[in-house]
Formats: structure tokens, sequence, C-alpha cells
């Protein structure tokens, strides 16, 4: 774990970066890194459809129904995000039997294989399991490989039988679930 876990209220610190919920004065940056995160800020990038980039630069609409977590530098530059919902959210896709969702990770580009969305992913685990959620489900492109080695190396299974939401370059959303005993 980079740097170890801090406690929910603190989030997961390293050494150069801290995960924490973000702040209300955050929420368009948020956005922003999401939507830049998902690859649609370069030049000749695709450009989501206006539901997707709604929900992309949603960001207050993610923290009222769970937890917006951001991986932020020592300068307080926001390298990543998270978004941790609860059962009950309008939000979910993936949740079942009060299962927490993870939506939404991304990590700049430039900050990237540097940590950030492991420990987005760490915090993530831990503060589901302190909302007392059975376990935690996200989903990912099914040709998303480093995310999908990420999500392994952490404990969680992929749930081929609930494969069942088309994704937007064919084949279906990869479900991935951990089990957090709750």
């Amino acid at each position: 774990m980079p740097g170890g876990h801090a406690g929910a209220d603190c989030g997961t610190e390293a050494p150069w970066f801290t995960v924490r919920t973000a702040r209300s004065d955050e929420f368009d940056r948020v956005g922003e890194v999401t939507y830049l995160g998902f690859g649609h800020g370069g030049p000749g990038a695709t450009q989501p459809d206006p539901e997707r980039l709604a929900l992309l630069r949603g960001a207050a609409a993610r923290a009222e129904v769970g937890d917006l977590l951001v991986a932020v530098d020592a300068a307080g530059r926001i390298l990543g995000t998270a978004s941790l919902l609860r059962a009950d959210s309008a939000l979910v896709r993936q949740s079942r039997g009060g299962e927490a969702e993870l939506r939404l990770l991304a990590v700049l580009p430039e900050a990237r294989r540097r940590g950030i969305g492991e420990a987005l992913m760490i915090e993530a685990i831990e503060r589901a399991r302190a909302w007392g959620a059975p376990a935690l489900v996200l989903d990912t492109g099914p040709a998303n490989e480093r995310s999908q080695r990420l999500y392994h190396r952490l404990g969680f299974d992929r749930l081929p039988e609930r494969e069942t939401i088309p994704a937007s370059r064919g084949g279906y959303l990869a479900v991935f679930r951990f089990e957090l005993g709750g």
C-alpha cells in the first residue's frame, strides 16, 4: 500500500500525494480531471455523448450520493479521482444487495504509473468497508487490461455472469467484485 492507510477521515498518504474526500470548491476541477483521465482532452480525442459528458463532469452529483475521492499532490493539484457510491444511488449500475460501487476512476495521463490509481482503490475499499457494505463492485471496458490487472492484484474477482452492459467499443463491460466481509 502506498504510504499506508491513515483513516477514513484523513485518507491515504503517499510520499508525494494524499487521497482524501474532494471539497466542494474542487468539484469543477474534479470533473475536468475525470474528463481528461478518460482520454477526451487530447488532440483528435473522441468526445463523449452529452449524457456521458454530464456524468464525467458531474462531480457534485457524485459527491451527493457517495464519497468523491481525490489524489492531490503537495501543491494541492488534483491528479486523480474516483467516485465511491452507496448502493441506493441512482448512479450505480452494477451494485446488488447493498454493494458499494466504484465509478469513474481516472488519473491524469501525465500522473499515471505512479501508484495513484492503486491508492484511490485502496482508500475506496477501506471506506466501503467502513460503510458496512458487503462488497465493492465496479466495471471497466473489456479491453482495459491495465486496470483489470490492478483489480486482480488488489484481490477483486471477475464476475462474467454479471457482464450484461454493452461497452462503447464493443463487447460487454467487465465486472469485478471485492468481498468486504460486511
